[in-house]
């Protein structure tokens, strides 16, 4: 754990990143007929991005990747395809952040497959080692991002790790605080 950084977020943080995401693709004139969520990260900022700009089409396509806290699969994998026809539309992909780029790149190959007029990627956050750079983010973090719509999950996963850490199970609640999270949250998600 002493190796990885945190950044803990809340919502409102949430609805600032996704304002500036919405505000660099409007400035930048792009208009989407369709937005696609990368599930299960993208549903949340997809939903607030489509509110800024209008877009009232919003489709699906899951990709796993991730398997839990700084662990991956060997290669990103199309769990549950497209649930819409895109076939010659401008498309808006969203997700939550471009980590490694591995999804992001087998999301534009699968979805440029449908026969899009073009597609873009937006997504709350950029890592600087990522292997895509999406069009629009609203910032570049070398931190491991802990979201608010996954408390339970990332507790869980930090929990793990703390374990292995050799930290002692009084003093996990003291090591989730520093990282961020609430009383609340703690209390609600915190199983051993």
């Amino acid at each position: 754990m002493d190796e990885l950084k945190f950044l803990y977020l809340t919502w409102d943080d949430i609805q600032s990143l996704a304002e500036k995401t919405a505000d660099m693709i409007k400035k930048d004139g792009f208009k989407a007929d369709i937005m696609i969520a990368i599930s299960r990260g993208g549903f949340d900022p997809a939903r607030i991005l489509s509110d800024q700009l209008g877009i009232r089409k919003l489709a699906s396509l899951q990709i796993i990747y991730y398997s839990s806290v700084g662990e991956k699969r060997e290669k990103p994998e199309i769990l549950f395809p497209l649930n819409a026809q895109i076939e010659g539309l401008k498309v808006l992909v969203v997700d939550d952040v471009s980590d490694s780029g591995h999804s992001l790149i087998a999301a534009k190959k699968y979805i440029e497959e449908q026969g899009v007029a073009e597609v873009k990627i937006a997504t709350l956050h950029h890592k600087p080692w990522s292997l895509c750079k999406p069009d629009y983010y609203a910032e570049e973090v070398d931190k491991w991002i802990l979201y608010p719509w996954e408390p339970n999950e990332s507790i869980q996963d930090l929990v793990e790790m703390l374990t292995e850490k050799g930290v002692s199970r009084a003093d996990i609640p003291a090591k989730l605080k520093e990282i961020g999270y609430t009383d609340h949250d703690i209390e609600r998600y915190l199983r051993f």
